[in-house]
């Protein structure tokens, strides 16, 4: 699998990710659990309606890992890193406003009480952090000051986890992770990087111990889907053949230009459609 095929895999599975959150899983297979229920299999149609959305979920966390991976291949590969994070910058600037707009109608959708909920910052903004994060670190160390690229790093992610950026600092512990693990064997990576995914959950994995109240069967099928999808996720990049694929310079202007603009007309149709 080429880098070309890397990307296009992630924007996939991000775009489905967020359709199906304007356009849930369960309320489209609700006509066919209806068939099912009239014709005396209830068991059928529940099991439908709770595993089929949920299976489907891991597609949408397969995108973040391989995004991330993409970053730390494209510092390697980049010849300037300055003009990549401007423009990893810029873009989630623009970003932003549509991201913002994409969240507020998931919430109308869902019929969220009270006043609107905090919208973060998009995953841009820990793209270009992770990516600043690692070329302060490679910078460093080639001047023997590891210390001082290892403070850069846990500044990034503390950035990360105030603002708060999407994936907080745990996505900026993963990005350093496959940073520190490129070169080595396959089996290596896929190795150390299921404790590494496992400690970027940890607030996740842990939630049921520090929170009375959860629902431990609903925590069960979250933590599954986000750390198992997540480490999944880590996985795909280890098919990496090294090449770039055939590129064309509005390719990569239209994945920077397709990331606000699915999310302007998934909102548009958000605020267009009835509440759930």
């Amino acid at each position: 699998m080429n880098f070309k095929q890397l990307k296009c895999l992630a924007v996939g599975c991000m775009a489905f990710d967020h359709v199906t959150r304007i356009f849930p899983i369960d309320h489209m297979l609700f006509p066919l659990a209806d068939a099912l229920w009239a014709a005396g299999h209830p068991r059928l149609a529940d099991g439908i309606l709770q595993w089929v959305p949920f299976l489907l979920g891991f597609i949408g966390r397969l995108a973040a890992p391989v995004f991330l991976f993409c970053i730390v291949n494209g510092f390697f590969h980049t010849h300037s890193v300055r003009k990549y994070l401007l423009r990893l910058t810029v873009a989630a600037v623009i970003a932003q406003p549509p991201y913002m707009w994409f969240d507020m109608a998931e919430q109308r959708l869902y019929g969220v009480p009270g006043p609107w909920q905090p919208v973060g910052l998009n995953i841009l903004f820990t793209l270009a952090f992770g990516l600043a994060a690692i070329a302060a670190f490679d910078c460093c160390g080639r001047r023997n000051r590891h210390f001082t690229g290892l403070l850069a790093v846990l500044a990034a992610a503390a950035a990360c986890h105030y603002l708060p950026c999407e994936g907080k600092e745990g996505y900026i512990l993963l990005i350093f992770t496959i940073y520190l693990l490129r070169g080595r064997s396959r089996r290596v990576q896929a190795a150390l990087l299921a404790p590494a995914v496992a400690l970027s959950r940890i607030r996740l994995i842990l939630m049921p111990f520090t929170d009375p109240a959860a629902n431990w069967a609903s925590w069960a099928m979250t933590a599954s889907m986000n750390v198992a999808g997540n480490y999944f996720g880590t996985l795909i990049p280890l098919l990496y053949n090294g090449e770039k694929g055939e590129v064309k310079p509005w390719f990569q202007w239209s994945l920077y230009a397709f990331y606000p603009a699915h999310f302007a007309l998934l909102a548009a149709i958000g605020w267009l459609r009835p509440p759930f």
